[in-house]
């Protein structure tokens, strides 16, 4: 026989069962209790609206050239006797640069001014026969013939020394020409050519580039030539010159390599010391403004290893938004995601700021 203190237990749970159920069911359809209002603070702070604007850049690197870049060459055929500068060497305009040998020069001088000795005789003897038959003519001693004919002896003497003039002037300016001046003030940046060598006309001795008119070259993207007009004001920075330099562009060449698809620019440079052919440096070129917001550099804060700002939300809270940043300059960047254009923020966050806190405009930030 079951004990009878088990059965009254189980005839206990069997009653109270239901009633808590009921009780359990009774507390469901209860309203549930208000939360308690959480505690916001609110904070004076200045406030500022997302702008866009900021200025659009193309950068491309080149080098500085001259635009006086002179390739001296020589007028005669001859051995170089004398090379009397070296690479590096500055020259001023008429200083003598190279000497050849003129031997054959000379000769063709000599056997100029033998042929105009020549020539000089034959005429004034050409001249004595006319004077004589004019005088014969008039007494009626030579005829009308033989006259016209001591006349034509005479007119071609004279061409024979007026020709003979011309040799001996060209054989004396061969002369100027085996001695080889500079066109320009500059600096020698190639010898092509030493003591001892054959010069031909034609051929490179030495190249010469002049400190003056130097340009900035470089080469753009076709996507951009379009953006690129001679007269357009470019920026252009240079290794070793402290300050940024206020370039022009002089020329665009509008016919690109085919290989790289790029376009040369020309880019006029201001008169600078230590400015030199030769120095790299990058060109940045404006193409107009972009439609990115920008963000002062004062109202980026840092939560959780993001960085973003805080937005002020329509009822005036502050909520914290993570940014993209794109490019940067000292006092702004330029925001790529993360923030509309029109969108309010505030412009200098305190450390103690948190989300969802309350913010009061101090004033409006421009």
């Amino acid at each position: 026989m079951k004990d009878p203190l088990v059965k009254k237990r189980k005839n206990l749970l069997l009653y109270l069962a239901p009633l808590a159920l009921a009780a359990l069911l009774g507390a469901c359809g209860k309203a549930p209790e208000a939360p308690a209002a959480s505690n916001t603070t609110s904070r004076p702070l200045p406030v500022m609206t997302a702008s866009a604007g900021a200025p659009l850049e193309y950068t491309a690197v080149g080098s500085v050239v001259s635009d006086q870049r002179v390739e001296v060459a020589s007028r005669l055929s001859g051995y170089i006797r004398d090379m009397l500068v070296q690479e590096g060497d500055r020259v001023r305009r008429g200083q003598l640069l190279t000497r050849l040998d003129a031997s054959d020069v000379e000769g063709g001088i000599r056997q100029g001014q033998a042929a105009g000795g020549a020539a000089e005789a034959a005429l004034r003897d050409a001249q004595i026969d006319l004077e004589r038959f004019q005088r014969l003519f008039e007494r009626g001693s030579v005829s009308d013939n033989e006259l016209r004919k001591v006349r034509l002896k005479f007119e071609a003497a004279r061409e024979a020394r007026n020709q003979a003039r011309a040799g001996l002037d060209t054989a004396l300016a061969q002369r100027a020409y085996a001695e080889i001046t500079s066109p320009v003030d500059g600096v020698v940046v190639a010898r092509h050519k030493r003591t001892g060598d054959l010069a031909l006309p034609g051929m490179p001795l030495l190249t010469l580039e002049s400190g003056r008119g130097l340009l900035f070259e470089t080469f753009v993207a076709e996507g951009q030539v379009a953006a690129i007009a001679a007269g357009q004001p470019v920026q252009v920075n240079i290794d070793g010159v402290p300050a940024a330099l206020k370039g022009t562009v002089s020329r665009v060449v509008r016919s690109g390599d085919p290989v790289s698809r790029s376009y040369q620019v020309k880019i006029t440079l201001p008169e600078t010391a230590g400015l030199m052919p030769g120095m790299f440096g990058r060109a940045a070129f404006g193409l107009g403004a972009s439609q990115a917001p920008l963000v002062p550099r004062q109202a980026l804060v840092e939560r959780g290893g993001l960085t973003g700002v805080f937005v002020v939300d329509a009822e005036g809270r502050a909520r914290f938004r993570w940014l993209r940043i794109a490019r940067e300059w000292p006092d702004q960047v330029e925001v790529s995601a993360g923030l509309a254009a029109d969108e309010r923020f505030v412009a200098a966050a305190t450390p103690a700021l948190r989300e969802g806190d309350r913010v009061t405009a101090a004033k409006e930030a421009q």
